[in-house]
């Protein structure tokens, strides 16, 4: 599957993904009748556990020391994570409406003890449970590469708004490497 240029989402990635998500995770009906929304209410806790109990499951076998950031209410935390999920994946066309809320997400994540190196095996997760609840066949590599897309996406603003420091080591060591190809380019000539 093609990127855009530079590795970056592509608005036709953001489109699979949504798309994907919800047949997931049901989306709200029309209506607002209390009966309909107490009624979506529990569809939707249900659809959210049946994604969260095995995601998370896979994410503390792929990182057992991340289970520690979990002592508290597990449950609430599942609920939570698939709310922030939905509305991320819902304005990535619109990456202003939750910038800020990502950002935050990020340094609120730190300050509790998430580390860097615990994304990846995060997004590993993800694509994990994912395939097993989409199957191959709706889970392909097209699929696959929307969903690494969209989650480098809000996992770098996330990850980028906590660790700065980071962000400022990767571009120093980037910019040492393009100099040293070019000090190298400029000696064989």
């Amino acid at each position: 599957m093609r990127q855009g240029a530079c590795g970056k989402m592509t608005n036709e990635q953001v489109e699979i993904v949504k798309r994907t998500f919800a047949r997931l995770i049901p989306q709200r009906p029309e209506g607002t009748s209390e009966m309909i929304l107490q009624r979506y209410a529990k569809i939707l806790h249900e659809a959210n556990k049946k994604f969260a109990d095995p995601f998370y499951e896979r994410f503390f076998e792929n990182c057992p020391e991340a289970k520690e950031l979990f002592k508290n209410n597990l449950e609430e935390t599942k609920q939570k994570f698939m709310n922030q999920l939905s509305i991320y994946l819902r304005s990535m066309n619109r990456l202003h409406d939750t910038l800020n809320s990502m950002q935050f997400a990020g340094c609120d994540h730190m300050k509790v003890g998430v580390k860097i190196e615990h994304y990846q095996p995060f997004v590993a997760a993800l694509l994990y449970t994912l395939k097993e609840q989409l199957g191959d066949e709706d889970f392909n590599d097209l699929v696959a590469q929307a969903w690494i897309a969209v989650m480098a996406r809000i996992c770098g603003i996330m990850a980028n708004a906590a660790y700065p420091e980071e962000r400022n080591k990767a571009a120093a060591e980037l910019a040492a490497k393009e100099e040293a190809a070019a000090r190298a380019g400029a000696q064989s000539h």
